[in-house]
């Protein structure tokens, strides 16, 4: 006979010890101490798990802080959520702010809010259309990014497919997007088909690359196609 799981919600100011839950619910100002293994957390006001979490979903509304690893089918992230460890989720969504201390792991990583991973990102599909900041390698069979808000940075790319587009706007707002400077900023990209707006790179490395206007790139190595727009800068492209 199979023992049923108890569920865990903290409602108010408490603390809880860790452990196998059925579903645990946050909403008011909660700390579970310890390694935690459940089938969904829900966070709508403060929480913070001091171990290890794995779950089949993870949302979060409020804020919360995850002091180690995080392993989950999906995770959802509309309020804030920082993250000390290894994050790794088949579906990570980020509607809010999102920063992890260490790396992103993912088969799907949507992005429309603010992401932040001081490690390496890794997924087989990344799609952000809000900031997105890598210390390390991002890396993806796809990404494509649509430049708002702040300037996105990372270390480098390395990718299937790569597109980066400004959003389209108005005269205004374009204006307004010349002068706040929201760019990709890079060191290296490295891909197959490469398509890119208002990005500042040191190298581009790809089988077929396609610069777009507002880009500032410093070297172009290309196997079979070369384009570059009028409006974008390049200091010198070469074929290999």
């Amino acid at each position: 006979m199979t023992e049923e799981k108890r569920s865990l919600t903290i409602s108010g100011s408490g603390r809880a010890p860790g452990g196998c839950y059925e579903d645990v619910k946050i909403s008011g100002s909660g700390k579970i101490i310890g390694d935690i293994m459940c089938g969904s957390i829900s966070i709508n006001g403060s929480g913070r798990i001091s171990g290890d979490v794995k779950g089949s979903t993870i949302a979060v509304s409020g804020s919360a802080v995850f002091e180690k690893r995080v392993i989950a089918e999906s995770i959802n992230v509309n309020g804030t959520c920082r993250a000390e460890g290894n994050v790794s989720g088949e579906r990570i969504q980020v509607n809010g702010r999102m920063h992890t201390a260490a790396s992103i792991r993912g088969e799907s990583v949507r992005v429309s809010g603010t992401l932040k991973v001081e490690g390496d990102l890794e997924s087989e599909e990344i799609v952000a259309e809000g900031p997105l900041n890598v210390g390390g390698l991002c890396s993806a069979e796809h990404i494509d990014m649509t430049l708002a808000g702040f300037a996105s940075r990372i270390g480098e790319i390395g990718c299937g497919t790569l597109t980066v587009h400004r959003r389209l706007s108005s005269e205004l707002f374009g204006k307004l997007f010349k002068v706040f400077g929201k760019k990709l900023i890079v060191d290296t990209i490295e891909g197959d088909d490469l398509y890119l707006e208002d990005t500042e790179a040191k190298v581009i490395r790809g089988n077929r690359v396609r610069i777009g206007p507002g880009c500032s790139i410093g070297r172009v190595a290309y196997k079979n196609e070369y384009a570059k727009d009028e409006k974008a800068e390049v200091q010198s492209a070469v074929k290999e």
